[in-house]
């Protein structure tokens, strides 16, 4: 059985251990790292139904970040703001970065975009985090993320 993977809370602004697990991931080629917004304590998900949630053509309502390492480098977001969340991002201002190729952009299985080789690790955490806190904007969030790591 697996272990389960290592949790880390963090603030936008203090990301520093999230990125020292990019650069040993990174380097071991090997795991991954889920990143979620959290929800101010007073917030609940709107609620969906069991049934229908399970053959729903979107994601979840808060977005699930996903950084694997390369080579080459992928990012990924799971969300709920349905079909063609790259115009989405654009329009709320966090568009994907020029030179990254999007691979995916699928209303239930989300985005999932290649990362140019040499990119810093610290610009692609920064992009996801500003994404992920856009598609949730509709969300009253707590101000820190978990990251959830699968070496």
């Amino acid at each position: 059985m697996a272990a389960p993977p290592e949790q880390i809370d963090f603030a936008f602004d203090d990301r520093a251990a999230v990125l020292a697990h990019m650069a040993r991931l990174g380097q071991s080629r090997k795991g991954w790292i889920n990143l979620s917004p959290a929800l101010d304590e007073d917030e609940e998900p709107p609620p969906r139904s069991s049934n229908f949630g399970l053959f729903s053509g979107r994601g979840p309502d808060v977005p699930l970040c996903t950084w694997v390492p390369g080579p080459p480098v992928q990012v990924g977001i799971q969300h709920g703001a349905g079909a063609k969340a790259t115009e989405v991002l654009r329009s709320l201002g966090e568009p994907v970065p020029d030179g990254w190729r999007v691979t995916q952009d699928h209303s239930r299985r989300g985005v999932v975009a290649v990362v140019p080789d040499g990119t810093a690790d610290e610009r692609v955490l920064d992009w996801l985090l500003r994404a992920g806190t856009a598609l949730a904007s509709h969300l009253k969030l707590a101000g820190w993320w978990r990251a959830a790591i699968y070496p």
